[in-house]
């Protein structure tokens, strides 16, 4: 009984070895691999205090508000132990800006940043990301198609119908100028349904002359100056973003038609960004309004979000936000953290915790 006893111990023991050998790499693989919810990271134990190498692909980097953006960027990847890969700038090439994520991907990047330059035409990189098992944050912009982590974005329709509203109160009647941003982009499209939507039903006195631009501005200059020349009702002008407000203001010079805030015959302006020159505007009275689309939460944001990606930290609709601004919403199948972007105008424009105010001090 004794050796027989000795021989079943051998053979129970060679039965644990050779099933502990085939069980290992099966739990390794089960810890992360592409399309899992680690994003490649390990099973999202991505420690603490431990550097994570993060790619970041942005549309644009020749305005103040994305300059800012990027400045923030540099801080808050600091803060969060994150090593950037980037930003890669595609000067609105949605084509460049598929090629640059895979390069982003290829450098090692774990988790990405995208600020989409197409809301649909991004689907391919999100994809691909998605089939490398890389997490992704879009900031700004969301995709109309394709998986995100995150998206860090404010309120877009609000932007359109804050900007309404303002001028709607101030104007009885005439013709507003809306210089659209690239309706390709959610961005674009929320704030002209919106602000359209909002002239028709509150302000039907008001007719409203839509100007195409892309986020261009030169091109959104040139669409002010000739509407100006062509509507002498011309009572107000919203422009989607900050970039024109200085070759609009300008052109009504050129054209003999420049007037201050308040001055009869004053053509009213919206912006939307918040950068620090409107601020400036606003104060010295050549600027009516803008709302402030938060360059700095939207980059502490975006990089916290790609740090609990790897992390393997879960959201779910209707969850408080990380940013504070209320409930997680979805974006088609996508969460957003709404951050709050709030209509400046010379009632509040002194306000301290403004980003634009804050920026403007360093």
């Amino acid at each position: 009984m004794e050796g027989s006893t000795r021989r079943g111990w051998r053979r129970l023991i060679g039965l644990a070895a050779v099933t502990a050998l085939l069980i290992g790499p099966l739990a390794a693989c089960s810890e992360s691999g592409p399309g899992s919810s680690s994003g490649g990271s390990g099973g999202g134990k991505l420690g603490r205090t431990e550097t994570f190498k993060l790619g970041v692909s942005l549309a644009l980097n020749n305005t103040d508000f994305w300059t800012s953006y990027i400045s923030y960027q540099k801080q808050y990847a600091k803060q969060y132990h994150a090593k950037l890969i980037g930003p890669l700038v595609n000067n609105n090439d949605s084509g460049k800006q598929i090629s640059d994520i895979r390069t982003l991907i290829s450098e090692g990047a774990q988790a990405l940043i995208v600020n989409p330059v197409d809301s649909a035409a991004i689907k391919p990189a999100l994809d691909y990301a998605k089939s490398k098992g890389i997490p992704v944050v879009s900031v700004d912009v969301a995709p109309s198609a394709g998986d995100t982590y995150m998206i860090v974005r404010a309120d877009n329709e609000l932007y359109g119908t804050e900007s309404c509203e303002y001028i709607g109160r101030h104007a009885k009647s005439g013709t507003v100028a809306e210089l659209q941003g690239d309706l390709s982009s959610l961005n674009g499209r929320d704030r002209s349904t919106a602000f359209e939507k909002c002239m028709a039903s509150k302000y039907p006195k008001l007719k409203v002359a839509k100007y195409p631009t892309k986020w261009d501005a030169s091109t959104a200059t040139t669409a002010a100056a000739t509407a100006m020349s062509s509507h002498q009702d011309l009572v107000g002008i919203y422009t989607q973003w900050s970039g024109p407000v200085p070759g609009i203001l300008q052109a009504e010079k050129s054209a003999g038609k420049y007037k201050p805030v308040g001055k009869p015959g004053h053509i009213i302006m919206v912006s939307n960004d918040g950068v620090p020159f409107e601020m400036k505007d606003i104060k010295d009275g050549v600027l009516d309004a803008t709302v402030s689309q938060p360059a700095t939460l939207y980059a502490k944001y975006a990089v916290s979000y790609s740090r609990d990606a790897l992390m393997g930290k879960k959201y779910a609709k209707g969850q408080q936000a990380a940013s504070g601004a209320g409930p997680l919403v979805t974006v088609g199948s996508n969460l957003e953290d709404p951050i709050k972007a709030p209509l400046v105008t010379k009632d509040n424009v002194d306000d301290p915790s403004l980003w634009g105010n804050q920026a403007a001090t360093k």
